[in-house]
């Protein structure tokens, strides 16, 4: 018979999947409760959710919500980094986490139902956030048109300056 703190647990997962469809998975043994509880806080401010998770409910939610070649990395005790748009930040903060608890680790990661390993988890939150690639693909886009703005107003300082020229040459 089925338990039904496990049915509801599950109802909690799928939904949590299905609000926020990006995740990471991380082996947390060996942290200390306070420590999971200050990772907790952090990725609140980036929008995200962290759980720790029972492998076999977690694998039923994820069967349930079409996720699948994800068996291989629910072993051990794993948490959960639910992400929704935000991976990039939310892989960072697990980064920094891991850089100051030794025994805290990434797994894999499931970004738009794609698996992806630890490594290329570990290349996501070494890239820039997304206000910086704006920003730098907006200098990239406005640096000809301000080359241009320059150009056109050194030609018209130098006519300006031959115009003055001229006018001090007549009046002497």
């Amino acid at each position: 018979m089925v338990k039904q703190y496990k049915v509801d647990e599950v109802s909690d997962l799928i939904a949590r999947l299905k609000e926020r469809n990006n995740f990471i998975l991380t082996d947390y043994s060996g942290v200390k409760v306070n420590d999971i509880a200050v990772l907790r806080r952090q990725l609140a401010e980036k929008n995200a959710q962290y759980k720790v998770v029972k492998n076999n409910l977690f694998r039923r939610a994820l069967q349930e919500t079409g996720y699948s070649n994800i068996d291989e990395h629910l072993k051990g005790p794993i948490g959960v980094a639910f992400a929704g748009e935000q991976v990039g930040e939310v892989a960072k903060v697990l980064k920094e986490f891991a850089e100051k608890n030794d025994k805290f680790s990434y797994v894999a990661g499931v970004l738009e139902h794609v698996v992806y390993g630890k490594e290329q988890i570990k290349k996501i939150a070494d890239l820039p956030s997304k206000e910086v690639l704006l920003s730098q693909t907006m200098q990239m886009i406005n640096a000809p048109a301000r080359t241009i703005a320059t150009g056109m107003n050194q030609i018209m300082a130098s006519l300006a300056r031959g115009i003055n020229a001229v006018a001090e040459s007549k009046n002497n």
